[in-house]
């Protein structure tokens, strides 16, 4: 019992170790294939890489690079130049009327919004001080112009008298030299005649001397008190305020009774007609017209209106590159107001152009822009273009034939003069 249990064990070790050794031999036999199906799959592997490298070297080196380039027929068609841009209204004249004198003002005849002639009474000032500065002046010019007629003629008066008394001592002194000369008089009142005669030409030059200062001082006087009278006469016409144009009141900044002093603000008045628009043009179109051209003025309510170029700004603006255009319509209607936004339509001739994509244009090294096209030959040329109008879908070029057959597509790739298949 015990042998056989001993020998069935044997039996089952040995069975054991042959299944094994055949497992064993099996994956053995299968891994060397394994092995062997991979260097094969690796070598036939390397083996084609290496034929396409040389295919594309011997591609390269015994046959030519071809480019494909596309062309196009564009036509040229006839557009209208007009240039179109926004604007904006502005008043054609603005002030700010300020008081020139001082007081309580005595009457308004205006109201905001009104529309008003040019020297049209606005504002009334107070004068009822300057009435009596007024009247106390012109009594002072009065009292002082009789004075100074007065001593004029007391002066005038003696000097007339002082002429016939010079007249006679003239008289006496001739006819006592003669007695003398005679020996008919003694050389006493020859004398006496002298010494009348010289303290009578004495008095003349005393009277003059006197009734000039007189005389001037008055005249001092006079002139102070006419000036005096010239400031408030200029100071009562400065508590009437007119309108200095025709116009609009756009602000009342006063009320009645009310005191103000000189530079007080009373009212603002706008002139609206004509009325200016005001835009800015591109550096494209800024040589395209000129001062004295009309133009078309469309505000958003499709009101038009004909204006004139009035001023182009010489220079541009530094952040924009723009240039200020100012125009001038008439407004008599007042509809259009001041501050409003507006079309401005400048109308152009027409001139033909063709609307190519900007991706085909071709910079040369000289700085010429242009395209590039296919000749009657077949070879590429090259038209230099002038930018006409830029838009959204295309930009519109001049330089160009009536019909051209454009390269649109691999332009980089060949050059002027060069043949296409």
């Amino acid at each position: 019992m015990s042998f056989s249990k001993t020998k069935m064990k044997r039996s089952i070790i040995v069975a054991f170790l042959i299944l094994a050794g055949v497992i064993g031999w099996l994956m053995s036999g299968q891994m060397t294939n394994v092995n062997a199906q991979d260097e094969t799959n690796t070598n036939s592997s390397k083996k084609s890489e290496s034929s396409a490298y040389e295919t594309i070297n011997n591609s390269n080196e015994n046959e030519d690079i071809v480019f494909s380039v596309e062309t196009k027929i564009f036509k040229s068609n006839l557009i209208d130049q007009s240039i179109e841009l926004q604007g904006q209204t502005i008043h054609n004249k603005k002030i700010d009327v300020k008081s020139e004198t001082s007081g309580n003002i005595s009457k308004l005849n205006f109201s905001r919004g009104d529309k008003v002639s040019k020297d049209l009474n606005l504002v009334l000032i107070s004068i009822d001080d300057r009435k009596e500065k007024l009247s106390s002046a012109q009594k002072d010019l009065e009292r002082l112009s009789k004075e100074l007629i007065l001593n004029e003629k007391n002066r005038d008066n003696l000097l007339r008298q002082n002429i016939e008394k010079i007249k006679l001592y003239e008289i006496e002194y001739a006819s006592a030299k003669q007695l003398i000369d005679k020996g008919l008089s003694s050389k006493s009142k020859l004398s006496l005649a002298s010494f009348n005669l010289a303290e009578a030409e004495a008095n003349r030059e005393d009277i003059k001397i006197k009734f000039e200062s007189t005389l001037a001082n008055l005249e001092a006087q006079i002139s102070n008190v006419k000036s005096l009278l010239k400031n408030i006469k200029l100071d009562i016409n400065k508590t009437n305020i007119s309108a200095p144009f025709d116009g609009i009141i756009s602000q009342k900044m006063v009320e009645e009774t009310e005191f103000i002093s000189v530079g007080t603000p009373l009212f603002t008045i706008i002139d609206l007609d004509p009325i200016k628009i005001e835009g800015y043009l591109s550096e494209f179109d800024v040589n395209k017209v000129s001062v004295g051209i009309n133009a078309m003025i469309e505000d958003s309510n499709g009101i038009k209106k004909k204006g004139t170029i009035t001023f182009i700004s010489p220079s541009a603006e530094t952040s924009t590159r723009t240039f200020e255009i100012t125009i001038e319509a008439d407004n008599k209607d007042l509809s259009y107001k001041s501050g409003i936004t507006t079309k401005i339509i400048i109308k152009g001739s027409e001139l033909k152009a063709h609307k190519i994509p900007p991706s085909i244009l071709t910079l040369l090294d000289d700085g010429t822009v242009g395209v590039k096209a296919v000749g009657e030959n077949n070879d590429v040329i090259f038209y230099p273009t002038k930018t006409i109008k830029d838009t959204i879908d295309g930009m519109w070029v001049s330089g160009l034939p009536e019909t051209v057959n454009l390269i649109i597509s691999g332009q980089e790739y060949i050059s002027i003069g060069e043949k296409i298949n």
